[in-house]
């Protein structure tokens, strides 16, 4: 019965330490992407072309918010 134990012991610890490996090798890859990424899109995107791409969202905020403030006083 002790060995069974033993086998069993060794057997889940080898698993579980081939999960944590397959687990830090997957996310460690996932971190290197996102720093590709952000390598690249701080080549290509600017504050300029950012502030452009925001003006719209900003009038929709501002038209909704102006409709807020006016139906909560109703």
């Amino acid at each position: 019965m002790d060995k069974i134990n033993e086998i069993y012991i060794a057997v889940t610890s080898g698993l579980l330490a081939v999960g944590l490996w397959i687990f830090k090798r997957l996310f460690k890859s996932i971190d290197v992407a996102h720093e590709r990424i952000d390598k690249l899109e701080s080549k290509f995107v600017d504050r300029a072309y950012l502030e452009s791409q925001l003006v719209p969202i900003r009038t929709d905020l501002k038209i909704i918010l102006k409709h807020l403030l006016e139906t909560k006083n109703d």
